[in-house]
């Protein structure tokens, strides 16, 4: 399915960005060759008039100058004085006889164009002329023009040619080059579409990867208390005695409870997952919120045989802004942590500090440590070190949900070594957000 939405995001990019590329450089091209046909005429245009001035300033013309002429231009240069032809044969060798091309372009200024060379001027003045393009024989093409130039004497006719076999040749090789450019952009493209979707549709992958982990890793814990409840319940029915019973209702309510809890801790962290998780900010004192915490699991530690210690500072500390509930909620993740893995007679500390621009408060334990390649591994969900899952009772979604609510508070969340043995858990929270 994702590798199917990739191809389609490869695609719509593809389609999109080429046909957007396409456009400009097609552009581009139309107006290169547009201003190379209009600085070619203005040059053919050039060539004219510089020929017309030399016939109307000279009387005579030179070979020479004629041949510069021709082969600086690639011309074909054919003038009449009162019908009577110049006697030059030309800067170069055509192709095609030049006497050919001059006598295509004079019939086709005259078929094509109502324009007769031959014809005397009808003013004593003006010059009249015409230009247009022609192929010759070899499809090879030219820029025409015939020119009558009035005179004193008489009058003077052009017929002159231009070779355009360079011009297209360099238009030709631009739109190889853009074609080859073409094809390496969208090359280019998709590659580049193809990676670029693929990170696009990565955090997708992930959030899906994490929701089959997520839901694999609740229904196994879910069907261990199912099982033990459907066991209990079955031997509950079939027992003799009241003591047996009992022992099997307390078996019931036990796992009920364990239910109950990993149930609430799911929807605690869907909710956060959807954006809907019930968030009151207010003013929390730390030192308050610290000792109610303290307070609450003061005796239950004392009945695992560890042992408490509160560490606070003697001057109180600032309030911050937050959620109460949730940070209680979240301190007692990290405490149920702790108990979970201190020995009996061990050592727990619950403390906090302040800095130049947050709250530190902290958990402290002298127990087995977590290795360091473990340290971030632990906040994932249904993440236990004992993979053996032998001690049912804990889930491993408390450090999941203590972290959820720290980042609502915009604060941080890590674990370092307790100096000799164990861990502490740091909760750091901005004193505004």
């Amino acid at each position: 399915m994702l590798k199917k939405l990739r191809i389609k995001f490869t695609l719509t990019y593809i389609l999109t960005t080429g046909i957007i590329l396409g456009c400009f450089l097609t552009w581009y091209l139309n107006m290169s060759e547009t201003q190379l046909r209009n600085q070619s005429g203005i040059t053919f245009q050039n060539n004219i008039n510089s020929i017309v001035y030399k016939l109307q300033s000279s009387r005579v013309i030179d070979n020479t100058w004629l041949s510069q002429m021709e082969a600086g231009n690639m011309l074909i240069i054919h003038i009449e004085d009162n019908q009577k032809p110049l006697l030059f044969r030309g800067a170069f060798k055509t192709g095609v006889k030049r006497e050919l091309l001059v006598e295509r372009v004079q019939k086709d200024a005259l078929e094509k164009h109502n324009f007769d060379i031959k014809l005397p001027p009808r003013s004593s003045i003006d010059i009249s002329s015409v230009t247009f393009e022609i192929t010759g024989e070899d499809n090879e093409p030219y820029q025409a023009a015939a020119v009558i130039i009035p005179s004193s004497d008489g009058w003077q006719s052009l017929t002159l040619l231009r070779d355009l076999s360079m011009q297209k040749s360099d238009m030709l090789q631009s739109r190889i080059k853009f074609f080859a450019v073409i094809t390496v952009v969208m090359i280019s493209l998709s590659l580049f579409g193809w990676w670029f979707a693929g990170k696009a549709i990565q955090p997708i992958e992930e959030s899906r990867k994490q929701q089959t982990e997520f839901v694999a890793a609740a229904s196994h814990e879910l069907r261990s208390p199912l099982t033990v409840l459907g066991i209990s319940t079955s031997a509950f029915e079939i027992s003799e005695t009241e003591n047996e019973k009992r022992r099997f209702l307390n078996t019931i309510k036990s796992e009920c409870k364990r239910m109950s809890r990993l149930v609430d801790d799911l929807l605690l962290l869907a909710s956060s997952d959807s954006g809907n998780w019930s968030f009151r900010a207010g003013e929390v004192e730390p030192d308050t919120l610290i000792i109610n915490v303290y307070e609450a699991y003061e005796e239950m530690i004392k009945v695992k045989n560890q042992s408490l210690t509160l560490d606070l500072p003697r001057e109180s500390l600032p309030v911050i802004k937050g959620d109460f509930q949730r940070l209680s909620q979240a301190l007692c993740c990290l405490l149920d942590n702790a108990v979970y893995y201190t020995e009996p007679g061990g050592k727990i500390i619950l403390g906090a500090c302040r800095t130049k621009r947050s709250l530190l408060i902290y958990v402290a334990d002298n127990g087995k440590g977590i290795p360091d390649e473990y340290k971030e591994k632990v906040f994932e969900r249904f993440y236990r070190m004992d993979s053996s899952r032998s001690k049912k009772e804990h889930y491993g979604l408390g450090l999941s949900v203590a972290k959820e609510i720290i980042r609502l508070h915009r604060g941080k969340i890590y674990v370092k070594d307790t100096e000799g043995s164990g861990s502490t858990f740091f909760m750091e929270l901005p004193f505004t957000f």
